[in-house]
């Protein structure tokens, strides 16, 4: 059934659709493709053109946004958006901006009118959203938004049905009083805005919600069809890899754990901000990530204020808690994820919920209510004299926390293979590695020291640079120090028959991601997401993460694929938060070890 991009999502969900941008105060949940979203996406495309890495690539939509606006590429909106952006001195501080800027048109009527309907007090913003609306009244942008609503269906059908896995005024409901509360999930389209929580006061009637998209790239596991066209990587720009597949269910999952984070942030906020002091005294959380991956809190806006992972955990803690009543298995995986993040508290976090929880409901008061107790139990549990032991035993290795190690050493090695006897596959090898180092270039490019990324052949790699922080590209055959090292390795490439097979030897905590069209669903109860292991698997490729074994203050990254074309598939290695990925055409496995150094 066709329904109308400003879809309005009830309970036992409308059977008629309804006009666009319409307003049901009898229904208590909603998402849209927000015309006011739309809009800044529109104008900002127009400021930026295609290759700015916040537009997402939706095909014949670009070209239709190009046709009918392109009499307005000048206009003063689109002037002002540029500016005010490029004034960003780095891509998260862009990324920032971007996203405040959507929360405040948010609190607008929708174009042409733009009317603020709470106090935005920002001087330029106001001025911008003056200069927006005589963009939409000049270009009839709402016309062009009409007009458009089977472009956004693609978006709002996955929307749709992950809600309807758990929707929130149900599950809200439990934990606090929603008798006078909207839940409204506010989306663009066009270009990926900074996902956000979304919590004003509108007539009276108390808003909890999310604006922007699905968190981009870092820190959930964009690995399907849809989220890989739909994520960016607001850090650093770089590009993403091809390692996805189709799975819808999962797609569904992303969406769903994005907006209960965000939810966890309207019910704990308050608490957190009365409390302040309590929250100021959990600073040591943070610190104790900082600590190992300085790298992570110079890029990572969530790690720019003294105590910015705490909000973060209890709304991630929030989102695994609600997860886990949908699919256990990908709550699990979110929370060893989370702990790659940094996040070595995820667990107790959650335990902490249930036990909230619980007591909320059995002595009738909003959960909220519990947020100073639930933070003098976290400190139970994770106390100051613990954290870093409690960090070492808990993290994964993973590819992040290596190229955080190298930012800190200043240098990586990437090491090409020489051993195939074919020299076009030297040559493959060898470009591979190149794109891999610029790659590591880039993402280094926010750190205040120089971080040297060399490119060296394996029979060149020196006794003293094995003990540096290596990234090996090739398997066994191409690469001397791969087969020289492949015993330490939890994975590794073996002949079975003639052809090339990534076989495990060592037992690890592991999920699988299924394609929708994989034989192995029936195996996992036809589930998209369930721990477990692919088996032994043939065109395969992947990558790992281990502490050196010549030097374990430094990692070993490798990355190889049972070919030349699926070794270069993870030429971006830099936003993994397990400590090893295989990707084959049947699924994807994910898996997670902690190698604590020997001394702790």
């Amino acid at each position: 059934m066709k329904r109308s991009a400003a879809l309005i999502i009830v309970l036992m969900f409308l059977s008629s659709a309804i006009p666009t941008g319409a307003y049901d105060a009898d229904s208590r949940v909603s998402v849209t493709i927000s015309p006011n979203s739309e809009l800044l996406s529109v104008v900002y495309y127009l400021a930026f053109g295609r290759s700015d890495p916040f537009v997402i690539d939706r095909g014949g939509y670009l070209d239709e946004v190009d046709s009918y606006f392109a009499p307005y590429r000048n206009h003063r909106a689109v002037q002002m958006l540029r500016e005010y952006i490029e004034n960003a001195t780095s891509i998260p501080e862009k990324d920032m901006r971007l996203f405040y800027t959507e929360y405040y048109l948010l609190l607008c009527t929708e174009p042409p009118e733009l009317q603020p309907w709470a106090g935005i007090n920002d001087p330029w913003t106001i001025d911008f959203i003056g200069a927006l609306r005589d963009f939409a009244r000049e270009s009839d942008f709402m016309t062009f938004y009409r007009n458009h609503q089977d472009y956004y269906m693609e978006d709002l059908e996955i929307y749709e049905n992950a809600i309807s896995l758990l929707p929130p005024d149900e599950f809200m409901g439990h934990y606090m009083d929603v008798s006078n509360v909207r839940f409204e999930f506010h989306h663009p389209f066009l270009v990926a805005i900074h996902g956000h929580s979304f919590n004003p006061v509108r007539n009276g009637v108390q808003i909890y919600g999310a604006g922007g998209m699905v968190p981009l790239v870092r820190r959930d596991p964009q690995r399907t069809v849809w989220s890989h066209k739909t994520a960016r990587d607001t850090m650093f720009g770089l590009p993403l890899n091809r390692d996805y597949i189709e799975n819808r269910e999962l797609d569904e999952l992303i969406y769903l754990t994005f907006i209960y984070h965000e939810l966890g942030h309207d019910i704990t906020l308050d608490g957190l901000n009365t409390n302040y002091d309590i929250t100021y005294s959990l600073r040591y959380l943070e610190d104790t990530i900082e600590e190992d991956m300085p790298y992570l809190a110079r890029y990572d806006i969530h790690l720019w204020g003294p105590t910015g992972m705490i909000p973060e955990g209890f709304a991630d803690g929030w989102a695994d808690f609600a997860l886990k009543r949908v699919n256990p298995a990908y709550a699990e995986l979110a929370m060893w994820m989370q702990m790659g993040w940094g996040e070595f508290w995820i667990e107790d976090m959650v335990e902490i919920y249930e036990k909230y929880a619980e007591k909320s409901v059995k002595e009738g008061k909003p959960l909220s209510d519990y947020v100073a107790d639930m933070m003098d139990n976290l400190k139970a549990a994770v106390p100051p004299q613990k954290a870093a032991e409690l960090y070492q035993k808990r993290v994964p290795v993973t590819p992040l926390k290596a190229f955080d190690r190298g930012a800190v050493a200043g240098r990586v090695v990437v090491v090409y293979g020489t051993q195939t006897p074919d020299p076009t596959g030297t040559r493959r090898d060898k470009e591979t590695a190149e794109a891999i180092a610029e790659n590591l270039r880039v993402f280094y490019s926010q750190w205040p020291n120089e971080v040297d990324v060399i490119v060296k052949a394996d029979i060149n790699v020196t006794q003293a640079e094995l003990k540096e922080n290596l990234l090996l590209g090739g398997g066994p055959v191409a690469n001397k120090i791969v087969a020289e090292l492949q015993e330490e390795f939890p994975l590794r490439f073996e002949e079975v028959n003639g052809k090339w097979v990534l076989t495990h030897t060592t037992k690890v905590t592991s999920f699988v991601l299924l394609d929708d069209g994989s034989p192995l669903r029936e195996l996992y109860g036809n589930v998209s997401v369930a721990a477990g292991s692919l088996g032994d698997v043939a065109s395969a490729s992947v990558l790992m993460a281990i502490r050196n074994p010549y030097n374990e203050d430094n990692y070993l990254v490798w990355i190889a694929g049972e070919n030349r074309e699926l070794t270069a598939l993870f030429q971006n290695p830099t936003y993994y938060l397990s400590s090893y990925e295989i990707w084959s055409k049947n699924g994807i496995e994910m898996g997670f070890y902690v190698q604590p150094l020997v001394s702790s």
